[in-house]
């Protein structure tokens, strides 16, 4: 029997903006590449409130192959509610990485993994960087750094408070000066986001194909849109194919009002090329939430097939960059 390692996925993530809240991007199974296990179908549902995936995989090998496997979920920002007086952030549900409710399934029945809680930290974001808003690419992980000053792991702003207060002074000016602590004479917050990556073993018999379900609720991306938007930011426009008639749409929807809300759902996808060839088969369905809605994002082929739903299939497809879409919502809309 044959043991793959665990590659665990450094997530390309977002800055914070001051203009409203910012989600990281979750997806794809990670794996060391496998010369024997075949990923014969990737089935995707994204939506504001949902993400569903159902994979069926083959041990095309003669013998077992037992993989430990990891599922990067969507970090989150622990600056968040930090401090009770502080009323700049509307996100008060947010109390701990439970509230994602990931879930797993291997051939329709329960199955557990061990969550491993990583700590990350952001670039400043500065004007004129040629950077996405909402997902850089040289995260740095701070989870030893984090634990090994004897910091927890938690959105619990006393226990986060009293670890930072016995730090050595040189050690809070160095988190200071590299944005991983703010400490203000009437103001402090941590600079990191907390992501989970749940893992487990799986074991591929020869021959046989496993089906694997994962379901969670997302944590997008979200932000004040005004007509003008795109102006200012037009990478986002680039990086979720935003075409003319979808632009002037958008702007039809939000220019007689003060502006609606914009969300982005970021998917990391090509985490599926670590498998054995290409997906056999891939189907992503795209659920904008509300008709008045608006969505935006890249591929070929996009049928409508509902509704508030659209989709698009590839056949022995090689994903060669992730999923973002854009979800803009009118003043009025649900």
């Amino acid at each position: 029997m044959r043991r793959l390692a665990l590659a665990l996925l450094l997530l390309a993530a977002p800055a914070a903006a001051n203009d409203g809240f910012m989600g990281l991007p979750a997806g794809g199974l990670t794996l060391q590449k496998s010369e024997a296990i075949a990923m014969l179908e990737e089935d995707l549902f994204l939506s504001l409130d949902e993400v569903r995936v159902d994979y069926v995989f083959r041990n095309d090998s003669p013998a077992p192959v037992t993989a430990q496997i990891g599922f990067p979920m969507p970090g989150l920002p622990v600056a968040v509610n930090f401090d009770a007086a502080d009323t700049g952030y509307d996100m008060s549900d947010v109390k701990d990485l439970e509230l994602l409710k990931f879930q797993t399934r291997v051939e329709g029945k329960p199955v557990t993994s061990r969550p491993a809680v990583r700590a990350f930290v952001f670039p400043e974001f500065k004007e004129g960087d040629k950077q996405d808003r909402f997902r850089f690419t040289n995260a740095t992980d701070i989870t030893a750094e984090l634990t090994g000053a004897g910091v927890p792991l938690t959105f619990d702003a006393a226990a986060i408070k009293a670890a930072y207060a016995r730090l050595p002074a040189a050690k809070k000016a160095d988190w200071q000066k590299r944005g991983v602590y703010t400490k203000e004479a009437d103001y402090e917050v941590p600079g990191w986001f907390l992501s989970t990556i749940f893992v487990r073993d799986q074991t591929f018999a020869p021959g046989q194909n496993v089906r694997v379900q994962h379901r969670y609720k997302p944590f997008p991306a979200g932000f004040v849109m005004v007509s003008n938007h795109f102006a200012y930011d037009r990478q986002l426009a680039v990086d979720a194919c935003v075409d003319k008639p979808t632009g002037r749409a958008i702007e039809r929807i939000l220019k007689p009002q003060n502006g609606g809300t914009g969300y982005v759902i970021d998917y990391v996808v090509t985490t599926a090329n670590t498998w054995k060839g290409p997906i056999g088969r891939f189907r992503m369905t795209v659920d904008k939430g509300n008709a008045k809605n608006i969505v935006s994002f890249c591929g070929d082929g996009v049928k409508k097939t509902g509704p508030t739903t659209f989709t698009v299939e590839r056949r022995n497809y090689r994903p060669e960059r992730e999923i973002k879409i854009l979800v803009v919502k009118p003043p009025e809309a649900g």
